[in-house]
């Protein structure tokens, strides 16, 4: 046809597939890519109904769209939300987006259709949205244990407080440091001391509920987030912890005893901050050590 060699240049040079129809709605010019895209051959387009690339059940409601389209000239752009379901030759259905325009050539008036393949943008999409949330994750996650990093520990602990204030809901915070590390790593050297960090990471993690945060805040320390625990259980809770962790330091025969400092936050009239919070549970964990470690010190804020 001539009109087919009227667009055959000007289409190739787009990247997405390219489409022309008349006023019919039939199929006049087409691109390798927008072949290809329905699985048609360079040709096999050509003179075909657009319908033919529509499921059966839009087909009615395209009919009018494309009427409306050629009676009210303008521009329809691509990412809008004009997004359309189309078929390949082989019945497969997808999405397309379409970036809409018309042409008149020589008196006669033609649609020009860009069309991209949404499967592949949802794909691209997605792609990102993964390596974002593993980028999110790996700016939260302490690198040699796995569990959270000080960053995480304080945003969550922000937003313990913020429950607290809004509704009342209280938690403790405890701070456990391992006794004698140094000595640890100057005997049995780094790797051995990466090793022994990553074997408590684990096991505060197991010992923990499941509602709990855990956290290597720096070294040596780790740090526990406790949500929605009374003062009563605080302690009790922390001390079943510190005895589950002796025994999986004695059965995994790691070199090492738990210093534990606990602070309990059930009153938002107490003046907590993240600040006096993680001073109180290092002060209480230090009390521990001072009273010949391997215990827990429950640390409660003055009224």
């Amino acid at each position: 046809m001539e009109i087919e060699k009227t667009f055959r240049e000007f289409l190739e040079i787009i990247p997405d597939g390219a489409l022309v129809i008349d006023q019919a709605g039939t199929i006049v010019a087409a691109n390798m890519a927008a072949a290809t895209m329905f699985d048609y051959s360079s040709s096999g387009l050509i003179d075909l109904p657009l319908d033919q690339l529509i499921p059966v059940e839009f087909r009615q409601a395209h009919a009018g769209h494309l009427k409306h389209f050629f009676e009210h000239p303008g521009k329809r752009s691509m990412g809008n939300g004009l997004r359309f379901p189309a078929v390949k030759r082989s019945g497969v259905t997808f999405y397309v987006d379409i970036m809409l325009n018309q042409m008149d050539v020589d008196g006669a008036l033609y649609g020009v259709a860009i069309v991209r393949d949404y499967t592949l943008q949802q794909q691209a999409e997605e792609k990102i949205r993964r390596e974002l949330e593993f980028e999110k994750r790996q700016a939260l996650t302490d690198h040699l244990t796995g569990v959270m990093n000080r960053r995480a520990f304080v945003a969550q602990l922000n937003e313990e407080l913020q429950q607290l204030a809004e509704h009342g809901t209280p938690f403790a915070v405890g701070f456990i440091d391992l006794d004698d590390f140094k000595e640890v790593n100057d005997k049995f050297g780094h790797q051995y001391g990466d090793e022994v960090l990553q074997a408590i990471g684990k096991m505060i993690t197991s010992c923990s509920r499941h509602s709990d945060h855990v956290a290597r805040i720096g070294g040596d320390e780790f740090a526990t987030i406790h949500p929605m625990i009374s003062a009563e259980n605080a302690q009790q809770m922390m001390e079943r912890l510190r005895t589950q962790l002796v025994s999986g330091i004695a059965s995994e025969h790691l070199p090492v005893t738990l210093s534990i400092g606990l602070c309990q936050c059930d009153q938002l009239s107490q003046g907590h901050t993240v600040e006096s919070i993680i001073d109180m549970a290092d002060k209480a964990m230090y009390q521990a050590k001072s009273a010949g470690k391997n215990a827990v010190v429950l640390a409660k804020p003055a009224n």
